[in-house]
């Protein structure tokens, strides 16, 4: 400022000795109208002051700034073969451990043959465990038998008499005798060896065969279910469209192979997602890092490899880069906005000149034209780092030089001083209520007949695990309960009997019965059991979706379905978003009206990823909020016409995003963009003003925030 006012010191001399060579040659034609005491105020010549600028020292920035969402590292899953859909197992913001079931197919005809051989394995088991009790047992014997007689025959061989003695004859009787049942004993005790060696090693083989059989059913009812290969937070569902609104896969659609239909989390990891970004630039930028409610995070950029670009943008348009996060002390969550900052130059209190004033000469170099003498001269120098309005100068200038230059500061007579504040964008849609799953409430009856007695609830209505739905009357089979119960008196006597007649002679018949019985008794526990019911209760607190059109004295077979009640696991509302402006962890708002008219609002979290980390296939073009059961109950009991598609635009979801806290902020008015960079004037200590860049993370629809150059407590002025 000094050097300008010495400049305009200069100038207003050298007009001052031009008017008074022209005041003496007309003195005598004005001397009368103006008077000797008049002070004539000198201006500045246009041509001189409005095409200089000084050389000044200022700070010069050049960044680049990239929007981020915090989010986990994200696996998405997909079927390798065709599906039908049976059931989700895992709801948006679970957590589930490494083998978890993800999704069910239909496997019904799988579960019944898996059942089928399981019980035919046991079956076989079980049999062959007490074929080999009783020939280990025959096993036994037979070894006892052939070695008590076995020494038998060494008794006689050790006491044979001499072939004349009167008690030979007797003696070779014996021997004969003993010697033959020795060896036919010893011929069935290596007989029952040898069969039971045969039946094991024959077991084994049919065992074996059978649990392959087991293994490759389970095999094939395995690839029609989803599995975690590891740990994470459920954070996206397929989801499909018929063109009026888009829904959850339900039961009995079908899913082609490789359609993604969920996407995991991973807990462990934080990363800001943000448009793609190369390497080149990464290692070009002097500084890089991240900036959260006003706090710098150091990053780690993660490269991507060429073929890896090239499938990302093949698969899903857009490619996103990851920079991993630094923060010890978990102060950042999932959901947090958040800016790259990439620090191309930053030069602080640098010489500079506006950038309009340098002549690029392709052979020579830059030059400027410097006001010296009277006249302008040609003068080239060496500069450095650019930014929106200003340039670097390293060599060949002086601070306080003028340049030709069309630059003139700004002012203005308003003024604020830079304080800290916070910045938002609002979101605001319709949301509807979306219940991915719920479970089929039946009667439990397998024997007898069913009778509704009255349902005790209404579609839509909240429940406790344990409420009665609705009460029921059973109808027993007299007639099988009096036969089964005569069956059992005819096994228990003959329990009596065999026992009677010898417990261990017997014992393998013995167990066989008692086993009898014990089926027996189970079934007609049963049998009563179902006589008895006379309630239906809910296995889980939730939400009741469907209720029975039967009405009381209607018979219920065992297929029917008295309720379906969606677990409040697995209750959300569900808000259109096709710009992915929500993301998993954001906070929202959801205005609602209760049952009987009353407006409310609870808060809930969104539990689905944006674009940014999941594949366009996967990205629905809406946000799932998970919200408290008794508020999802409340919106579901307070739109019970048209079925409940009245709730789909009743409830308004609101949002603060790309929050800001905790920021320097500098009106827009103040501020004026050139080139991309932002300026701001600033008034100095001794009031005199003068532009500055600064680098700002972003703004609203009010005010810029600042990321550097300007500190807390500047003062700014505007016109």
């Amino acid at each position: 400022m000094n050097s300008m006012y010495n400049f305009k010191k200069y100038i207003a001399a050298f007009t001052s000795a031009a008017l008074m060579v022209t005041g003496a040659i007309s003195v005598t034609g004005c001397a009368a109208e103006t008077g000797d005491d008049e002070v004539i105020e000198l201006l500045d010549p246009v041509s001189v002051s409005v095409s200089c600028a000084p050389v000044t020292r200022r700070n010069i920035y050049s960044s680049k700034i990239l929007s981020a969402i915090c989010t986990p590292n994200v696996t998405e899953y997909a079927f390798d073969k065709d599906i039908v859909f049976s059931e989700y197992n895992a709801m948006p913001g679970d957590l589930v451990k490494e083998g978890d079931i993800l999704i069910s197919s239909n496997t019904s005809e799988l579960d019944d043959k898996i059942k089928a051989q399981r019980e035919y394995i046991a079956s076989m088991q079980e049999e062959y465990d007490d074929s080999m009790e009783q020939m280990r047992d025959t096993e036994a014997k037979n070894k006892a038998d052939y070695e008590y007689k076995k020494q038998i025959v060494t008794n006689l061989e050790n006491s044979e008499p001499a072939e004349t003695d009167a008690t030979y004859a007797a003696w070779a009787k014996d021997y004969k005798t003993y010697d033959g049942q020795s060896r036919y004993a010893s011929i069935a005790y290596d007989r029952i060896v040898l069969q039971i060696k045969e039946k094991e090693e024959l077991f084994k083989l049919d065992l074996d065969y059978q649990n392959s059989l087991l293994n490759d059913l389970i095999r094939q009812r395995n690839e029609k279910e989803l599995i975690a290969s590891k740990s994470g937070l459920v954070v996206a569902l397929g989801f499909w469209s018929n063109g009026y609104y888009t829904e959850p896969y339900g039961a009995g659609d079908y899913i082609r192979k490789d359609t993604a239909v969920m996407a995991l989390g991973d807990p462990d990891s934080k990363v800001f997602k943000t448009s793609y970004i190369n390497k080149g630039e990464i290692n070009k930028a002097e500084d890089v890092y991240a900036v959260v409610n006003g706090k710098r995070y150091e990053v780690t950029y993660e490269e991507m490899s060429s073929e890896e670009y090239k499938r990302l943008s093949e698969k899903n348009g857009n490619v996103f880069s990851s920079f991993v996060i630094d923060d010890p002390n978990g102060e950042v969550s999932y959901g947090d906005y958040a800016v790259i900052v990439l620090v191309n130059a930053k030069r602080e209190n640098v010489l500079s000149i506006p950038a309009s004033s340098v002549v690029n000469d392709p052979a020579l170099g830059s030059y400027v034209y410097v006001f010296q003498d009277d006249s302008y001269k040609e003068r080239y120098i060496k500069v450095g780092a650019k930014e929106g309005q200003f340039v670097e100068v390293l060599s060949g200038l002086e601070e306080g030089e003028m340049v030709k230059s069309e630059y003139k500061e700004k002012s203005g007579v308003n003024e604020d001083t830079v304080k800290k504040g916070s910045i938002s964008y609002a979101f605001s849609d319709d949301g509807y209520l979306l219940y991915p799953t719920s479970e089929r409430i039946g009667t439990g009856v397998s024997h007898g007949t069913v009778y509704l007695d009255e349902v005790l609830v209404s579609r839509y209505q909240m429940v406790e695990k344990g409420d009665v739905i609705a009460r029921v009357h059973v109808v027993s089979d007299s007639v099988e309960l009096q036969r089964a119960e005569r069956e059992l008196l005819r096994l228990n006597e003959k329990l009596d009997t065999l026992i009677k007649d010898g417990e261990e002679d017997n014992k393998y018949a013995i167990k066989g019965v008692k086993k009898q019985i014990s089926d027996k008794e189970e079934y007609i526990k049963e049998l009563k059991k179902d006589a008895s019911v006379s309630k239906i209760v809910a296995t889980s607190t939730g939400i009741v979706t469907e209720v029975t059109n039967k009405v009381p004295g209607d018979l219920l077979s065992g297929n029917d379905s008295v309720a379906r009640v969606a677990s409040g696991d697995s209750c959300f509302i569900m808000v259109e978003d096709e710009d992915g402006k929500l993301s998993y962890g954001n906070k929202v708002s959801v205005s609602y009206l209760d049952p009987n008219g009353q407006s409310k609002s609870v808060e809930g979290q969104v539990m689905t990823a944006n674009g940014m980390s999941i594949s366009k296939s996967l990205f629905s073009g809406f946000a799932v909020v998970k919200l408290p059961v008794e508020a999802i109950a409340e919106m579901a009991g307070s739109s019970k016409n048209a079925e409940g598609w009245w709730s789909r635009v009743r409830v308004d979801v609101k949002a603060n995003i790309r929050s800001m806290e905790n920021v320097l902020i500098i009106p827009k008015k103040a501020v004026t963009d050139v080139n991309g960079t932002p300026y701001v004037t600033v008034v100095d200590e001794n009031g005199s003003k003068h532009m500055t860049s600064f680098i700002a993370g972003g703004s609203d629809s009010s005010n810029y925030w600042v990321v550097e150059g300007i500190t807390e407590g500047t003062k700014i002025c505007w016109e």
